[in-house]
């Protein structure tokens, strides 16, 4: 069929993609639901196969379709948000139906890689310590671009009713789940160690943390076995790496179909369009300081850290940029950015190993950003004066709660509730947040992606150092 597709001339193929669209259209304002989405589905089949494109290019216009249709007027919002299940469950579970596994097999193989314990602690704390950095930059970023634009201010009585009225219940609910996330220094310390790893990974949203932790507690304890006894374990485990990568291969053909799903119901379900338009100077900011802390500061980590071109870097992460932007999750994606960063990026798999996993777990740079951005213009709309020691407060506490978040989309909201209760501003404040929050969690997540596959190749390139001063 696909390669029918490909030997057909290309005039009849956008055609017959017109066809299918228009004939989709019909289906369903004639009631032919199931039709309809057969037919679209097939429209984009005949894009997506019938030009031999690229993943990334497929992937693009996934993305690019998926807003155009939801805005064209032809689909009603309820038959594109009834789609969303094929990019939010059927798409997104294949992704990570093997994550626990790869997450697990993959920091095992890693760590026995490096072969000296002393090795695996000088990497841990680089990398955490470079985590934690750049996700204070992120932040201090956010704050300086909201502190100089001010958004938020003189928002008048009228639409601050809107808002109410459209998202009160919502704000509601996210309050409470605020609430029953909110841990204390040594709760969040404790949570790090399984009690049983079998029910942590078993859970709705696993564990990451205690995931990786028992993977550590593994791979050191096969180190320090009987090498007779440690092969055929380490040889299984790297078995189960490369199996499960080889699934996720497989899965991303579902990518293009998935993003559409996921782009168009959720362009089309944005509840309150009109208050968009308020929300415009805010949104601006947020992507503005997610750009220049995603190219800005991750290109001066390539150059003076790694010695590295940003243009080669940018060059080989675009496919898992657009993938995390979609999917909305740093967790999902995790396989395809362990796959690029060892294939496309070079970097050795015991480093990809354990670094990717480590960031889609405690890095949230965009997250922690959109949150400062977020703190300022609440304190705007209340007018709440947030002093520099409150700023502080919060760049601490989003440093602090971006570590042992799970890596699930929607999760920066919770995060963000936490904080506003801490310096002083309303919980029920993120009512004003919540009808752009989808489309920037799309935005920050490629960004905490990025900073995953730079600290990749930082760890990587100081390995390279060492041994080579080794040599030397």
């Amino acid at each position: 069929m696909q390669t029918k597709l490909i030997k057909m001339n290309v005039f009849i193929k956008i055609l017959l993609a017109i066809a299918l669209l228009g004939a989709s259209v019909f289906s369903f304002n004639t009631e032919l639901d199931y039709a309809g989405y057969i037919l679209l589905f097939s429209a984009l089949y005949v894009v997506n196969e019938g030009f031999g494109f690229s993943l990334f290019v497929k992937i693009l216009l996934a993305l690019v379709l998926g807003i155009i249709i939801a805005w064209s007027g032809f689909y009603g919002s309820a038959d594109l948000v009834a789609i969303r299940p094929v990019g939010s469950k059927i798409f997104m579970n294949c992704l990570t139906m093997a994550l626990v596994p790869l997450v697990f097999s993959s920091i095992v193989t890693g760590v026995t890689s490096l072969g000296d314990i002393n090795k695996l602690n000088k990497i841990g704390l680089r990398t955490i310590a470079y985590y934690i950095v750049t996700t204070a930059i992120a932040i201090t970023i956010g704050l300086v671009l909201a502190n100089t634009f001010q958004p938020g201010k003189n928002l008048d009585t009228e639409t601050r009713a809107q808002f109410e009225q459209s998202f009160k219940t919502s704000a509601a609910t996210q309050v409470v789940a605020a609430k029953e996330n909110k841990q204390t220094l040594f709760e969040g310390l404790q949570a790090i160690f399984p009690t049983n790893i079998f029910e942590s990974i078993s859970k709705a949203k696993p564990d990451m943390l205690q995931l990786i932790f028992f993977a550590v507690i593994c791979g050191v304890a096969l180190l320090q076995m009987d090498p007779k006894l440690s092969e055929p374990v380490i040889k299984l485990f790297t078995g189960i790496t490369e199996m499960t990568i080889k699934i996720i291969m497989m899965v991303m053909r579902l990518a293009p179909y998935g993003v559409f799903a996921l782009i168009a119901s959720t362009v089309a379900g944005t509840e309150g369009a009109g208050l968009l338009l308020t929300l415009i100077p805010f949104s601006l900011i947020v992507v503005a300081a997610l750009l220049i802390h995603g190219i800005g500061t991750n290109s001066l980590s390539l150059i003076f850290l790694s010695k590295k071109s940003p243009k080669w870097f940018f060059s080989k992460v675009k496919e898992v940029a657009v993938t995390a932007f979609s999917t909305s999750s740093s967790g999902a994606t995790m396989p395809l950015t362990m796959k690029v960063t060892e294939e496309k990026l070079k970097v050795k798999k015991e480093v990809s190993g354990f670094v990717v996993p480590l960031g889609a777990t405690i890095n949230m740079d965009g997250t922690a950003l959109f949150q400062g951005v977020s703190a300022i213009f609440l304190a705007n709309i209340y007018g709440i004066d947030l002093s520099l020691a409150d700023q502080l407060t919060v760049v601490g506490l989003a440093v602090m709660a971006s570590i042992g978040t799970a890596a699930v989309p929607g999760v920066g909201i919770v995060i963000l509730t936490m904080i506003l209760v801490a310096v002083g501003i309303p919980a029920e404040g993120i009512l004003f947040i919540l009808p752009v929050n989808n489309l920037l969690d799309m935005c920050r997540t490629a960004t905490n992606v990025m900073g995953d596959m730079t600290c990749a190749v930082y760890i990587d390139s100081k390995m390279e150092s060492s041994e080579q001063n080794k040599i030397v």
